[in-house]
């Protein structure tokens, strides 16, 4: 779709695009919230995709024609906050979001299954602090135990470090004494929360795009008082 952004650029101009872009991010990932259905799915992932497939591009051209002496070093420097932002914010901060909804989820729909698979530690994100689910106590219900049972074996044949083995041969222990008894019943549960988890980080992750397309909004009113949307040459 980037080989056609020309068109659309001269009709409402590189901000404008941008401002777009960022509504239909924000509209894709809330309809990816409430999706159900494949076919729903893939039609808010597209939705967002259209919206995703500009933003990059478009802002570093932005960047290169409102600064245009800054040249390639000012392009690197807002392409690396960029990047910087989505793997020290973006990230953890969508990860800490689906543990804080998933676990209060759970322990909203059974809290003794919420003790049986909850994390042995705290997540942290910024000043925030949640408890999540353990995600090798999650892989362990999804099949039943086989493949942590099978990784204890491939250690004690292989004579693996001791505390990998201590550690392995626990978790095996925590399914069959503990676990495994209840996964009939924990495993709805425990699989409902962690789609629940995933959709609130979306819904939430959403606001992201939203606050992008309000500023871009104020951008564009800023540039029409201006005169419109205007490259700068070097001489600025």
């Amino acid at each position: 779709m980037r080989f056609f952004a020309g068109p659309i650029v001269e009709r409402i101009s590189p901000l404008g695009l941008l401002a777009v872009s960022a509504l239909f991010g924000a509209i894709g990932l809330t309809m990816l919230g409430y999706a159900e259905g494949a076919l729903m799915c893939v039609l808010a992932a597209t939705v967002y995709g259209i919206g995703k497939t500009f933003l990059w591009p478009t802002m570093l051209a932005v960047v290169s024609e409102q600064f245009p002496k800054g040249g390639a070093i000012t392009i690197g420097a807002a392409g690396g906050v960029g990047m910087l932002a989505a793997g020290l914010l973006g990230g953890p901060g969508i990860g800490f979001l689906q543990d804080q909804n998933a676990s209060a989820k759970l322990r909203e729909s059974s809290a003794a299954v919420y003790d049986r698979y909850k994390a042995p530690k705290e997540n942290e994100f910024l000043w925030m602090k949640t408890v999540g689910l353990d995600g090798s106590k999650v892989g362990v219900l999804e099949d039943g135990g086989k493949e942590a049972q099978r990784a204890l074996d491939v250690m004690q044949k292989d004579n693996a470090k001791p505390e990998a083995i201590a550690a392995q041969k626990s978790l095996v222990d925590w399914w069959n004494s503990s676990a495994g008894p209840e996964a009939a019943s924990d495993k709805p549960l425990v699989e409902g929360a962690g789609l629940f988890g995933g959709r609130q980080a979306l819904k939430l992750t959403a606001f992201v795009p939203a606050t992008m397309f309000v500023c871009y909004a104020l951008l564009l009113a800023w540039f029409a008082t201006q005169g419109g949307y205007k490259a700068r040459g070097m001489h600025h």
